[in-house]
């Protein structure tokens, strides 16, 4: 791709010639691995930073450039493999890096905390927080980390060798693969680096994504199934649940315009059942009449739809059934799992206070933001963001949900409110006199830090 230098004042266009890494003495580690750590979309961008220059692998002291983590789906991350060249003379950059993604394929969310504590500097709370709001899932449902990493090899140049190679990956393995080009140019003392993703082509990847998407869709919904029943075989081992019980909609959930909410309205009722080992809940359509077997989260997904809190599509995406479905009408799964003493500890086990969360969000002054995080703490539950976010999200008589933001300063893609979506949150901020900078994100400044509970509840 061409690049010029126009003089406004004299209109004159001339063009820069491009240079190479090596010519401008600039080197993978000091230089390259800085840049992309620093902005990852000259690497091709969609991922966050979880550790550079990672040496900690077993029976070896080789040494992986960046690794990085996006999310997939809600609740789903891919780990990303970055392998930095600064020449394209290497017939062997693709080997490296699958050699690596081999080598982090096993990694769980933990090792990732572990990763991304340690190389940013932060205490294990802070990066799971920070992973749990990038990737969805929650601290007694953490995310899945998918075994096939990314592969994304940056490089000044390929040779055939090489993009041949990848090609072949993509198309005949389905692997997620592909190949950065950048190039550098000298303008005046200044270095511009142009990022382009060589492989896959832009109308490549949306034909490719296109005949995978069916496949990907049955495989999410194995892996919702999985997740949401995840809990509930503790349950049933702890005689808290059992085969055949009534389960319910919570009652706080169902907004004003729906159906009113009854343990004999149809709708808010399903049956706990076993289909080929996996637990699931048995639900009667009250508009057809038809019977079906759904995932917890799939089916309060289904009811929010049918309540018209979500909208489009009939989809799980950023639901945790394990938070709607109840015993009675008020004492969810996750809560019940609670009082049994079966969550993992440090989770959400130490249940959600609504009412000291209703008042924390209550005193929220018009104007400022906070985060879930930071509500997580005062109301005594550190680490939790994620249940929180959960609970905002579902009980409409929590005031001022649109002053609670991700710890990006973003407001989060899955809000949702009475009056609309992510959308409506900013409009009410801009309303209140807060203006957002690039990428989305609120004023630092503005950040309000709630004061944490004292062990009576107040303030």
């Amino acid at each position: 791709m061409p690049l010029f230098e126009v003089d406004p004042e004299s209109r004159e266009v001339v063009e820069v010639a491009p240079s190479t890494f090596p010519e401008l003495k600039l080197w993978e580690r000091q230089d390259l691995e800085a840049w992309v750590t620093s902005a990852p979309a000259l690497a091709g961008g969609d991922f966050a930073v979880v550790t550079s220059e990672f040496d900690r692998f077993d029976r070896t002291s080789e040494r992986l450039d960046v690794l990085g983590i996006t999310a997939i789906e809600p609740g789903r991350g891919r780990l990303v493999v970055v392998e930095l060249k600064r020449d394209g003379t290497s017939t062997t950059v693709d080997l490296q890096a699958i050699k690596y993604a081999a080598y982090v394929a096993a990694a769980q969310f933990d090792d990732v905390v572990e990763m991304h504590a340690r190389h940013h500097d932060l205490g294990t709370d802070a990066s799971r927080a920070f992973l749990l709001d990038l990737l969805g899932g929650s601290e007694d449902e953490p995310p899945v980390i998918d075994d096939t990493p990314r592969i994304v090899p940056v490089a000044g140049d390929y040779r055939p060798e090489v993009t041949t190679t990848v090609l072949w990956l993509a198309d005949s393995y389905e692997m997620d693969i592909r190949c950065v080009r950048l190039q550098p140019f000298a303008v005046g003392g200044r270095i511009l680096v142009h990022s382009e993703t060589i492989i896959p082509l832009p109308e490549a990847e949306q034909y490719r994504l296109g005949v995978l998407r069916k496949r990907k869709e049955t495989v999410r919904d194995q892996g919702e199934r999985a997740r949401a029943g995840r809990l509930i075989p503790r349950l049933l081992e702890a005689d808290a649940l059992a085969l055949g019980q009534t389960l319910y909609f919570r009652r706080d959930a169902v907004p004003a315009s729906g159906p009113a909410w009854s343990e004999e309205e149809p709708l808010y009722r399903a049956t706990l059942a076993t289909v080929d080992g996996v637990r699931t809940l048995e639900w009667t359509d009250p508009e057809t009449g038809e019977t079906a077997l759904l995932s917890p989260s799939l089916l309060a997904a289904t009811v929010l739809h049918r309540v018209g809190v979500r909208q489009g599509d009939v989809s799980s995406d950023g639901v945790n059934g394990m938070l709607y479905w109840t015993v009675d009408g008020e004492t969810s799964l996750r809560d019940l799992a609670a009082d049994a003493g079966i969550l993992q500890a440090g989770g959400p086990g130490r249940r959600i206070d609504r009412d000291a969360l209703r008042r924390m969000c209550a005193a929220i002054p018009r104007g400022r933001w906070t985060t879930y995080g930071d509500l997580a703490a005062a109301i005594g539950v550190p680490g939790a963001a994620q249940s929180v976010a959960g609970v905002i999200a579902t009980d409409p008589a929590i005031p001022n949900a649109h002053r609670v933001l991700r710890s990006t300063g973003q407001v989060s893609p899955r809000w949702i409110g009475e009056e609309g979506g992510p959308e409506f949150a900013r409009e009410r901020l801009a309303d209140e006199g807060m203006g957002f900078g690039d990428g989305d994100i609120a004023p630092p400044a503005l950040r309000w830090v709630p004061t944490p509970l004292d062990p009576a509840g107040t303030a």
